[in-house]
């Protein structure tokens, strides 16, 4: 794990905490007005001085441009403010949690309890390219057996790297699942070798490179 990876978390709270403090301060002082498009339009140009000025680390400046490129081609939709209120939510819970880790034991619970919901569950077979889920169409999540097993330590069953989980159906079900018991789900952006089910990622400690999937858990 890079100290990029470790310090992303806390660099990303600190960004949008930075911005909502200075929307708040400008509608105080009527420059701006307290409606969406004004917030959105207010942040926007935030998020081109920001850049300008390189305020925060550049782990956040991938972030930044896409934001940059949704302000020009979203205008208003881009809906800022509810934004970086949501990142700040859940950040500020991942980030009171920094040393909690993943283990097999919590994910074998959770995945018990999505058995419980009625999902279709495969944890135990080799994934390969010619692997098929057979189902019904219920929500459905699989994970390599030989990768589950190599992801999580040995000695106290931490996970120790990434963990690749396909899902089908119920995406931001699992994502909210996780969520609610403290763990950020990514995305990836490798093609997904099962069949008609999406690629998320699950990273120790929830430190990564980039914005996780945002829980709706946080509306």
């Amino acid at each position: 794990m890079s100290e990029q990876e470790k310090t992303y978390n806390v660099n990303m709270l600190s960004l949008v905490r930075e911005g909502l403090t200075a929307l708040s301060d400008a509608q105080a002082e009527k420059r701006s007005l307290q409606n969406p498009v004004s917030e959105t339009h207010f942040l926007g140009n935030w998020i081109i001085t920001a850049l300008k000025e390189k305020r925060f680390d550049i782990i956040l400046a991938g972030d930044l441009n896409l934001w940059l490129q949704e302000s020009r081609t979203l205008g208003a939709k881009a809906d800022f403010k509810q934004r970086f209120e949501k990142i700040e939510r859940v950040y500020t819970q991942i980030c009171e949690l920094e040393y909690k880790n993943l283990t097999q034991f919590v994910l074998e619970d959770i995945l018990t309890e999505l058995d419980n919901e009625g999902w279709l569950i495969e944890t135990e077979t080799n994934v390969t390219p010619k692997f098929k889920l057979s189902s019904s169409g219920e929500n459905s999540l699989v994970i390599c057996a030989e990768v589950y097993d190599r992801a999580f330590s040995d000695t106290d069953g931490v996970l120790e790297s990434p963990l690749s989980v396909f899902i089908r159906h119920g995406d931001q079900a699992f994502i909210d699942k996780m969520f609610s018991h403290g763990y950020l789900v990514f995305g990836s952006t490798n093609r997904s070798i099962v069949k008609r089910h999406n690629r998320y990622i699950l990273r120790p400690f929830n430190h990564a490179k980039k914005l996780a999937i945002l829980p709706t858990l946080a509306d």
